[in-house]
């Protein structure tokens, strides 16, 4: 495909995944108004078909499909229009929708969400949190860009973050070939200070591996803001200035998708990252990299608690699962609550259909921070885990390498290195990745609640892929 034809095909996808929420563009509302999750009862009368998927689809989404050999289904389909007009009609305002939940996030009074209630073909009305109207900052100018900050390391390809690729064996998969090109990554975050002017980005803009980006929280398109948080996340992956720092997959294409409201802690939230990863899917991304995780809110009647934490809960972790099962590879954090009295994982890394990192010292150590599992059912979680302990990452706001530490970093670490693997396997299954992942990792055989299976070797498990890739006679 010309870049071209992906510039058109991006944008035609925007603009139908916008257009649809085109009444949540008004003057900021006033205080009474929250925020609720309206679950529909069916999807009868829908004017979507089976047959023309180009209507909530792109083409992109379409060919993986195909590839993976997944069929498109009425789950796929947006809720029904003449829904979505019921609730306008009501006076409610309607933020997103969930093709898979068959649900929309819409802002109202508690009186409207009664009125909505009522209607017959509305299931559930939950609220999920206080609606502000605020937007975000917007973009602004950053001086520190200018000037390199840090001393090249002219020896070490990799530069400053050498050790967090090579304890998973990353170095000799790129080696071999595979740097996640062709693959489309999609990366659920806060915000994206500085990625637009980031001398550690050059490459991804030149290139056109930076897709246009997504704000879901605020809906529209100006990612660039409120948070340095995903900037330091991408950067794991798709950072690529030799002898500074180059990322676990830069020959990744990425689209950054703002879902996280860094004002507040709700379940709006998770409404946000089941509409990012929807949106992920229409565009036909292969790899989803999620650093973050719900547990405990502003309001303390929406916390969950650990026997919650089973992955069928919470709509994040069940957008996870449908996420899987449509061929996304769905990398999350496990959580940073090794060490807190909750103890336990986040979600949506409790979801079956996420491949969930825990974190580890650059020596191959269990950080301690590190969430523990299993999840509430019993599950092995985490799945692995990775370097995310005093890692090197990209700074968002000068032109230098900067230091932290958290599972937010071992996940992204670990999506560029399965984007690699997706590179080399196109047509291998979610479930055959993730347990080539899994089955690669140090403690395979005695997977356990504190690393899982362990840190990945990332060429074994392109070895463990490439033999059951072979015909059988």
């Amino acid at each position: 495909m010309t870049k071209l034809m992906t510039k058109l095909l991006l944008a035609s996808t925007l603009a139908l995944f916008c257009s649809a929420y085109a009444q949540a563009q008004g003057p900021n509302a006033s205080s009474s108004l929250n925020y609720y999750w309206v679950s529909f009862t069916d999807k009868t009368g829908t004017p979507y078909s089976i047959d023309a998927p180009e209507a909530f689809l792109s083409p992109r989404a379409i060919q993986k499909r195909e590839r993976l050999n997944i069929e498109v289904t009425a789950a796929d389909f947006p809720p029904n229009p003449a829904y979505l007009e019921g609730l306008k009609a009501q006076g409610a305002r309607v933020h997103h929708r969930s093709r898979w939940l068959n649900a929309a996030t819409v802002a109202c009074d508690s009186a409207t969400a009664a009125a909505l209630l009522a209607l017959d073909y509305v299931q559930t009305v939950n609220y999920v949190g206080k609606y502000s109207g605020q937007k975000g900052p917007g973009v602004k100018p950053l001086k520190g860009m200018a000037k390199l900050g840090s001393e090249i390391k002219p020896d070490e390809y990799y530069g400053y973050g050498a050790q967090q690729i090579k304890l998973i064996n990353g170095d000799s998969l790129h080696q071999m070939g595979f740097d996640g090109s062709g693959v489309l990554v999609a990366v659920l975050d806060g915000g994206f200070t500085g990625v637009d002017q980031s001398p550690f980005f050059d490459s991804l803009r030149a290139n056109e591996q930076l897709l246009p980006a997504v704000d879901i929280v605020d809906m529209d398109d100006v990612a660039w803001e409120s948070s340095s948080h995903g900037t330091k996340v991408l950067s794991c992956m798709g950072a690529n200035r030799p002898g500074l720092l180059v990322g676990t997959a830069p020959g990744a294409t990425y689209i950054c998708i703002k879902t996280e409201e860094t004002r507040s802690e709700t379940l709006t939230e998770e409404c946000h990252w089941v509409a990012g990863i929807e949106y992920a899917d229409s565009l036909g991304a292969d790899v989803v990299n999620s650093s973050l995780g719900y547990t405990q809110f502003d309001e303390n009647e929406m916390n969950y608690t650990l026997t919650d934490l089973n992955g069928r809960k919470s709509v994040a972790s069940q957008a996870a699962d449908i996420a899987a099962s449509k061929g996304m590879l769905v990398v999350t954090s496990a959580g940073n609550e090794g060490s807190s009295a909750w103890r336990g994982l986040g979600v949506p890394a409790d979801a079956a259909g996420a491949l969930s990192i825990g974190a580890t010292t650059l020596d191959g150590r269990r950080a301690s921070f590190s969430s523990y599992g299993p999840t509430a059912d019993r599950r092995i979680k985490p799945d692995v885990s990775a370097p995310g302990a005093w890692v090197t990452l990209a700074d968002a706001r000068n032109y230098q390498v900067t230091m932290g530490s958290g599972t937010s970093f071992a996940s992204p670490i670990t999506a560029g290195m399965v984007a690699c693997l997706r590179q080399a396997f196109p047509t291998a299954s979610v479930e055959e990745i993730y347990d080539a992942v899994r089955n690669s990792s140090s403690q395979a055989d005695v997977p356990d609640a504190s690393i899982g299976y362990g840190i990945p070797d990332f060429v074994k498990a392109y070895h463990l892929l490439k033999e059951a890739d072979k015909p059988r006679p």
